[in-house]
């Protein structure tokens, strides 16, 4: 998990939000139940296109590239069972994998220990050990974060091992190189790894602080 920026707010939302947001909080309010349409708003094109941007076309939480395999759903950071005056809050929306979104959904306890990496950085709750990620000492809204979305889960730890291996093949021929003009160009390639719009990026900057390359933002 990385650090990520809110971009501008969509124009369908600066236009729409409030009314759609007031005709949800009516009917819950009222005890009635919002149709499917008046619900799925957030889903409208031009806010996903938006997320994808801001998130890189990845998980917000566990940092999987998304497009080339799914849609990706939009994820709330605050429920919506929780507050629906946040239903259609641009600050409440963002990218996740249909694993993540599923996970965090179906916990029932108080989601504000979660991991929001809009608010905090990240890399300051978690430890990357190898492929796998352990919450910082003391961040209890890490260890809620690591245990309840499974960041530890098997096909993202295979993932992130092979991810690894790759990291560590590169740094291996930058070793190996004795013309300095080419180390440098190797250094580069290897700093785009560390880039936010990369897979893993958060694994990738802990490998080059390792290394004592220092990361890209």
């Amino acid at each position: 998990m990385i650090k990520l920026t809110k971009g501008a707010v969509p124009a369908i939302l600066t236009n729409k939000g409030a009314g759609w947001t007031k005709i949800v909080v009516d009917k819950v309010n009222s005890g009635e139940k919002p149709t499917e349409t008046e619900k799925g708003r957030y889903r409208h094109a031009d806010i996903k296109t938006a997320l994808i941007a801001e998130t890189h076309g990845k998980c917000a939480y566990c940092e999987s590239k998304l497009r080339h395999i799914t849609y990706g759903d939009i994820e709330h950071v605050t429920p919506k069972s929780m507050d629906p005056s946040r239903w259609f809050d641009w600050t409440n929306l963002t990218l996740a994998c249909d694993v993540c979104n599923t996970e965090k959904d179906d916990f029932v306890g108080d989601h504000d220990t979660f991991v929001d990496p809009y608010a905090v950085d990240p890399e300051e709750h978690f430890w990357h050990m190898g492929p796998t990620i352990f919450p910082s000492p003391g961040s209890d809204a890490a260890l809620i974060t690591e245990r309840l979305l499974k960041l530890n889960r098997p096909e993202l730890v295979e993932r992130r091992d092979a991810r690894l291996k790759g990291l560590l093949k590169h740094l291996d021929v930058i070793a190996r190189v004795k013309d300095a003009d080419t180390r440098k160009i190797l250094v580069a390639d290897f700093l785009e790894e560390t880039s936010a719009n990369k897979e893993f990026a958060a694994l990738a900057r802990t490998v080059a602080k390792k290394a004592g390359i220092p990361a890209t933002a």
